[in-house]
């Protein structure tokens, strides 16, 4: 994008958009920047210590902050949102959704679930629901959530019924809950549901 402000840097508006979340292949314009920019961003984040990650074969970028000393110290520009336990069981279940869809279907390139196939998934963990209306209003609420931190895409929104809504299961959850992260999580779980 050219700006009349010579002083506005041509990649501005995709810099700005890593300062607020992930930028995706199918947000057009500004992957084209990214990608054409790319260089000139990176040494641009570089400067106040963050790291621009571009994962071009699943079309997703971040920006991550670098470690400036052995204690993991970074300079703290981008926000830390601690997750509830209930969240990170979703982000985690989702992670590994995603992995069985990757190892076992190999002609679709995207996987996609209903709000319906989330909560039969995440039935057995949420034992304690009062009732029916909140359980499902809980995890609609937990979808949204995951729709916000570029997790999720929602892709269908035609019906007024949010059981007919379809989801993208996005594959930057590989890339914000590593392996080690997923196995450990799961090992917890483990124990949890044995605890029931």
């Amino acid at each position: 994008m050219t700006y009349t402000n010579p002083a506005v840097a041509p990649y501005a508006k995709v810099a700005a958009k890593l300062l607020q979340g992930p930028v995706f292949e199918d947000q057009a314009d500004l992957w084209e920047d990214l990608i054409r920019y790319q260089v000139e961003i990176n040494r641009y984040f570089e400067q106040i210590a963050l790291e621009l990650i571009i994962d071009s074969r699943d079309g997703y970028s971040y920006l991550k902050q670098m470690e400036l000393d052995d204690n993991g110290s970074t300079i703290g520009l981008v926000r830390r949102m601690p997750l509830s336990y209930e969240m990170s069981l979703v982000c985690v279940l989702l992670r590994e959704w995603l992995e069985e869809f990757e190892l076992g279907d190999l002609d679709a390139a995207r996987l996609y679930i209903t709000p319906k196939q989330f909560r039969d998934r995440m039935d057995m963990f949420f034992q304690e629901k009062t009732n029916e209306l909140k359980f499902i209003k809980e995890l609609n609420n937990h979808l949204e959530a995951c729709e916000k931190m570029g997790f999720l895409k929602l892709v269908y929104k035609e019906s007024l019924d949010k059981d007919d809504y379809r989801y993208e299961v996005r594959r930057i959850l590989k890339a914000r809950i590593t392996n080690d992260e997923l196995a450990h999580f799961k090992t917890q779980l483990e124990e949890d549901v044995q605890s029931l």
